[in-house]
């Protein structure tokens, strides 16, 4: 009996595993959501499954008409303007996710011909709790992510307009071992990552080929000493500088 209760839980949580169609990506500890609405959902093609994950970090509490509100859950309500025939499921089963926790939704479907162009979503959340002890319940919208669907004479092409030279995400920071860039650029580029210490000393200099778009680029900062230092991403007589935080 014991045996035959053990196999029905393993295949049970087996179940409900692969049920879950979105795992919350765990590099995001501040709460919002995740991408932000600047790198926003990536794009679709037509006749190609699509899948877009948004990761929400809660926060335990937050300040409210001066006062500070503790947060029991939050959750989807809906997503209005998806594509027609796309659906959205969270990781939980009631698309609630507790405070100070992390949850996520995939919006996922199979764009076919004539689908293509841009789909501005509204996604409907809810908040439930507590302000002076008293239970509260409050509706919110969120916009300005969208969904893009190529054709398929685009499939592959990004439109450099969409992605002018900019460091659109860093993390860990602080970092311990691995530090990684998300660097948007308009087109196939050489560029340079260098790491400055406070005396202005280079520690690290890599040059890098990016491409058009998005492009995540991971460094190994294992080597350098903890401390406070500042990178620089430069392309040309472009350059952006920003902090870093070593702490092993």
């Amino acid at each position: 009996m014991k045996k035959l209760l053990s196999v029905l839980f393993l295949l049970g949580l087996v179940i409900a595993l692969q049920a879950q169609p979105c795992t919350p990506d765990n590099q995001y500890t501040q709460a919002g959501i995740y991408p932000d609405t600047t790198i926003n959902l990536p794009q679709g093609a037509v006749n190609q499954y699509y899948l877009g994950v948004l990761t929400a970090v809660v926060p335990e509490d937050t300040m409210l008409y001066g006062l500070t509100a503790t947060i029991d859950s939050i959750g989807v309500v809906n997503i209005a303007g998806l594509p027609s025939g796309f659906t959205w499921a969270a990781n939980t089963a009631t698309a609630f996710f507790l405070g100070g926790d992390s949850g996520c939704v995939a919006i996922m479907g199979t764009p076919t011909t004539g689908m293509d162009g841009t789909y501005p979503l509204t996604i409907y959340v809810e908040s439930h709790g507590k302000l002076s002890g008293m239970p509260l319940t409050l509706p919110d919208t969120v916009r300005g992510y969208k969904i893009v669907i190529l054709d398929s004479t685009h499939v592959g092409i990004i439109d450099g307009s969409q992605y002018p030279f900019a460091v659109r995400e860093s993390y860990p920071n602080p970092a311990d071992d691995k530090f990684v860039l998300n660097i948007a650029n308009s087109d196939a580029a050489l560029i340079n990552i260098s790491i400055y210490d406070m005396l202005g000393q280079a520690v690290f200099s890599q040059n890098q080929r990016i491409n058009a778009g998005e492009n995540i680029i991971e460094l190994s900062v294992a080597d350098i000493p903890a401390g406070i230092y500042f990178y620089s991403v430069s392309k040309g007589e472009q350059s952006i500088t920003q902090k870093l935080i070593v702490n092993h």
